[in-house]
């Protein structure tokens, strides 16, 4: 697939959005990885890598555990368009695998919006789009984020979402994908809906009011919990922070290195998703962000 892409690259915009290959990337063997997982970024290269998210989960799941995570984008539509003629599945930067190899394959629902880029990726990926088409060959189809936190408009699309803090969950459910392994889809999916923070639609029958608002959600089985609470990091102090970010050869929207100072507000003004769903304020020490300042400016300039 290689020599197909790096034909078609100099015809596209932008071409070091496909390239992979950054300053401080993580290449781990692809044998020797206990469950492989694909981070899919709903957006062009140049959003997605601003994303801290990403960079948190790249860095955790990488340096910390036995597992693989690798980065994939949505393409710009003039390289959608080769890919689509030359049949170039889409494909994560550091193996150039397709993203139909992997184990699991995980959105970030950032905005409502983005949901057409997702199910663009999927198919160009040639991964079924509906989660009730999929089967023991397909990956694992995850999202987290902040629109996670109102699923059901996108439920049927998804085999389960993280809510809440995804470093908090990602380790215990790599952890129990790789443990349940050689399960039939539906048995996994029921030893995964026990990990706190975990919701897998399809467990659940959802009952609406005649203004389509939501009455009531049963559970199917009993794996699934009456209730989703979400997942929180207690203390960024000693939560992980990458402190060797990839730096992009393109400039990315946010073009510098980034630190999160805090997590929530502390005005929580009842209009404001994201004052309620970061729930409870928490900061991070000046002594910790000054520590993670000058590691982040030593591994990058």
């Amino acid at each position: 697939m290689k020599d197909k892409l790096f034909k078609i690259l100099p015809q596209v915009s932008k071409p070091g959005r496909y390239t992979g290959n950054e300053i401080n990337i993580i290449k781990k063997d692809w044998d020797k990885s206990q469950v492989k997982m694909v981070f899919a970024f709903p957006d062009v290269y140049e959003v997605g890598m601003s994303h801290v998210g990403t960079k948190i989960l790249y860095g955790l799941v990488n340096e910390k555990t036995d597992h693989l995570l690798e980065r994939a984008y949505a393409p710009w539509p003039d390289m959608e368009e080769l890919m689509r003629k030359e049949n170039i599945p889409l494909y994560a930067l550091e193996s150039y695998r397709p993203l139909s190899d992997f184990d699991v394959v995980g959105f970030t629902l950032q905005y409502e919006m983005s949901i057409t880029n997702i199910i663009n990726m999927l198919n160009l990926s040639n991964i079924p789009i509906w989660a009730k088409d999929r089967n023991a060959n397909h990956p694992l189809v995850i999202a987290g984020g902040p629109v996670a936190f109102n699923p059901e408009p996108f439920a049927d699309f998804f085999d389960l979402f993280i809510i809440g803090d995804g470093e908090e969950v990602i380790v215990e459910f790599l952890d129990a994908v790789h443990e349940n392994k050689g399960l039939e889809r539906t048995e996994l999916l029921k030893k995964l809906a026990q990990i706190s923070g975990i919701y897998v639609p399809a467990f659940y029958q959802v009952d609406y009011n005649a203004d389509g608002t939501i009455k009531a959600m049963v559970p199917l089985f009993k794996e699934a919990p009456p209730k989703v609470r979400k997942r929180v990091v207690s203390d960024l102090d000693t939560a992980y922070f990458p402190e060797k970010p990839i730096v992009p050869f393109l400039q990315a929207v946010h073009d510098r290195a980034v630190l999160e100072v805090m997590r929530g507000c502390q005005r929580g003004c009842r209009f404001c998703h994201a004052g309620i769903v970061y729930r409870p304020v928490r900061e991070k020490s000046i002594d910790t962000l000054k520590k993670q300042a000058r590691k982040q400016l030593e591994n990058t300039g």
